[in-house]
């Protein structure tokens, strides 16, 4: 069969420059167009943001491998902006559209934060005063900025410690909402204490976001007042005086962001693509407490499925990574829409539609992505041509696709939802067979993927961090959102208790927020389908 393509040159635009640029570095790029879409962002925000923190510290003065760590920490930036994503969400409603407005205040000037609170919601007189009223709650509640300030930077750190780029820029990460003048977080570091990696990065994601939104001379403005206060002094006189230079005009963001890649191919040959995609994969997941794991469970049951059915060794590679990312455009929805427990309307149902089209068009960035691209995008096409986005049939699509299909819905089955809780495991077998009876699965692919057991949570002894059974129990479901009182009630506990067992796991595991609580769990197989 044919694999259906879902790229056209003009629909997905690549580089026109076919560059050398190192496989990993190439994916990575590609893929910080997600952290765009979760923010708001302008398309491409993040490469010209990158291109820009270079160009700015080489104008410093900065070393080669200075550089290299400030080219690495500009394009994991936002790689843990999509943590918070379940408290904001209970916060703003739309949490895409509040990371928008706030992305260019100062959270120490108050009209500021007004402003932006007005910004997130449409104008209108209820939306107006439901806007005050979370600009009131961050003037008001500290701790929510603090836990979604820690949340993002302790997310953030982990994954850069898990695609070894080093102590500089992990620590840059864990910098990014600290302030020259020490009123930052998550730790209050103050002027030389801040990392020089994060000091540059800092100034060129403003000043690009400004940039873009305002103009040059505003970009000029912003970091010149924030010089000294927000943002290191040197670091924003070295901008200010040189902005028009650095922020010159070009045809393409992709190709200045190739250009100046080449400058920095990967020196680790232990470091391989499947660490960037896999991170991607949770970075997605960790937007809702309801896909914790989702996609590392879909990829085990999809590869699973392939290998019954005989696919080669390079076809359940390429089926893996399809798997691992094919809800990579669920990052441009708010969670605010996948976590609606009432039915969705029109409105919603368009959008989460789209979440395949923007799937389609990060992964078509990158040249060597693209066989994982025709597999992970079909994902929600069906074999009656029911599915999207392409709404093609059965002729159209690839065995792998088909496979992938049918893992997603099984694992999609096991696991709770806002609307509905997780289905017993002989609910959802019965639920998949149905679908291919419909005509909407295929039979062969559907058969394949109930003949393998789902990922199983670790409750055995071998458990991370030295956690405790109990310890476990609690991390997982503290993980997805449920508080020590609810836990509690699940677990047949005080909720004082629970408080305790959690304590000693936070101080275990060595992270201080439930966003990055979330991410150990899934690294670590804590949270996975129920048993019968």
């Amino acid at each position: 069969m044919r694999a259906v393509s879902f790229a056209s040159a003009r629909a997905y635009p690549r580089a026109r420059v076919e560059t050398p640029i190192d496989e990993w570095t190439e994916v990575l790029g590609a893929l910080s167009l997600a952290t765009d879409l979760a923010n708001g962002h302008d398309y491409e925000k993040t490469l010209r943001s990158c291109v820009l923190a270079v160009r700015l510290a080489e104008a410093m003065g900065y070393g080669e491998g200075e550089l290299r760590d400030v080219f690495h920490a500009s394009l994991l930036r936002y790689v843990g902006c999509s943590s918070f994503a379940h408290e904001e969400a209970l916060l703003f409603g739309d949490e895409i559209a509040a990371r928008k407005a706030y992305a260019t205040v100062d959270p120490r000037r108050v009209g500021q934060i007004w402003r932006a609170s007005g910004e997130a919601v449409q104008a209108e007189p209820s939306a107006v005063r439901r806007a005050l009223r979370r600009g009131s709650s961050l003037l008001r509640a500290p701790a929510s900025l603090r836990d979604l300030i820690a949340s993002q930077c302790e997310v953030g750190m982990r994954f850069a410690a898990r695609l070894s780029l080093g102590a500089e820029v992990t620590a840059a990460l864990g910098q990014i909402h600290e302030r020259w003048d020490g009123a930052g977080g998550p730790t209050g570091l103050q002027g030389e204490q801040l990392a020089p990696v994060a000091r540059v990065v800092q100034v060129a994601h403003l000043a690009e976001l400004v940039h873009q939104r305002l103009g040059l001379e505003a970009a000029v403005d912003v970091i010149g007042q924030r010089g000294g206060s927000a943002l290191a002094p040197e670091a924003c006189d070295a901008f200010t005086t040189r902005a028009r230079e650095l922020l010159s005009p070009t045809e393409s963001a992709w190709d200045d962001f190739v250009q100046v890649g080449l400058r920095f191919p990967v020196i680790d040959a232990e470091r391989t693509l499947d660490e960037v995609v896999e991170v991607f994969a949770d970075l997605v997941d960790l937007s809702s407490v309801h896909t914790l794991g989702h996609s590392r469970a879909v990829a085990h049951s999809a590869t699973k499925g392939g290998e019954h059915l005989g696919l080669s060794a390079e076809e359940l590679v390429d089926l893996r990574r399809a798997a691992l990312l094919h809800d990579l455009g669920r990052l441009a929805v708010p969670a605010s829409v996948w976590n609606k427990r009432e039915p969705l309307t029109a409105s919603d149902w368009e959008r989460i539609r789209l979440h395949a089209y923007q799937g389609a068009r990060i992964l078509a960035r990158a040249p060597s992505l693209a066989r994982v691209a025709a597999i992970a995008c079909a994902d929600h096409e069906r074999c009656d041509g029911s599915g999207y986005p392409k709404t093609v049939d059965a002729s159209a699509l690839p065995p792998a696709a088909r496979i992938l299909a049918a893992a997603d819905v099984h694992c999609a089955l096991l696991e709770d939802r806002p609307h509905r809780p997780a289905h017993s495991p002989s609910r959802a077998e019965a639920e998949l067979r149905h679908e291919a009876e419909r005509g909407r699965l295929d039979p062969t692919a559907v058969e394949a993927v109930l003949g393998c057991r789902p990922r199983a949570a670790r409750r055995d002894a071998s458990l991370p961090a030295q956690l405790t059974a109990r310890e476990a129990e609690v991390v997982s479901w503290v993980a997805r959102g449920e508080t020590n009182k609810e836990v509690a009630g699940r677990l047949g506990i005080s909720p004082r208790t629970v408080g305790h067992h959690l304590a000693h796991a936070f101080e275990k595991i060595g992270v201080s927020t439930r966003a990055a609580l979330a991410l150990f769990a899934v690294e670590h197989d804590l949270v996975a389908a129920p048993d019968e």
